[in-house]
């Protein structure tokens, strides 16, 4: 279906507050930004990245699925909502947990598991806070009539850019304080200041 004019002008004018929205949401410190900026400190960029792309894959998925008709499901269901609080919940706790015990020397780096890609997914999908953005900026931003599949198509993109490039910069932030806490002592201390703050951000969820 062709788009008019008018539908055209109000599709390119919703790029830049989209973008703003996103980078806002993604670059604010959150279970997954603190997961990666660990990470990166334990692990290096590289073996980051599969956590990077995992979560940035996941969120914009799950920012499709909403604009397509998911969102709905939870308002129809509050309880779905409840659920998802829990379940992510004892994720996130269970990430925190194995923060805490990371013990920062050379010989934990090379035999702990960084994070997986199935890791930055699942903490966007079970991440109530996560539905809710998806829901307001797909309620917010997308334009309606003809142009709404295009405008939550390019939502979906312009969050996976930016989501990616996001936590990517939380991670490399890690990275780059690796030389900096090469005192196991030192770096044992950051990975559990990073399972404190990943528990608060448990306890935000439950408010």
């Amino acid at each position: 279906m062709s788009l008019s004019p008018v539908e055209l002008d109000t599709l390119q004018a919703m790029w830049l507050p989209v973008a703003l929205f996103a980078l806002v949401c993604s670059a604010s410190p959150g279970p997954v930004n603190i997961v990666a900026v660990s990470s990166g400190m334990n692990f290096g960029m590289r073996r980051t990245l599969p956590q990077i792309t995992g979560a940035a894959l996941g969120f914009s998925l799950l920012m499709l699925a909403v604009g397509m008709g998911l969102g709905e499901l939870l308002r129809a269901a509050p309880w779905l909502l409840a659920a998802l609080k829990i379940g992510g919940s004892l994720f996130l706790c269970y990430l925190a947990y194995k923060l805490f015990l990371a013990s920062g020397d050379g010989a934990d780096v090379r035999l702990a598991r960084p994070p997986s890609f199935w890791d930055g997914a699942l903490a966007q999908w079970l991440n109530p806070k996560a539905w809710i953005v998806s829901a307001a900026g797909v309620s917010t931003y997308t334009v309606p009539g003809a142009a709404y599949q295009a405008s939550v198509a390019g939502m979906t993109l312009l969050f996976l850019l930016i989501c990616f490039g996001s936590t990517g910069a939380w991670a490399l932030l890690g990275a780059s304080a690796r030389n900096c806490l090469d005192n196991p002592v030192l770096a044992r201390r950051f990975n559990r200041a990073m399972a404190l703050l990943l528990l608060l951000s448990v306890f935000s969820l439950l408010l």
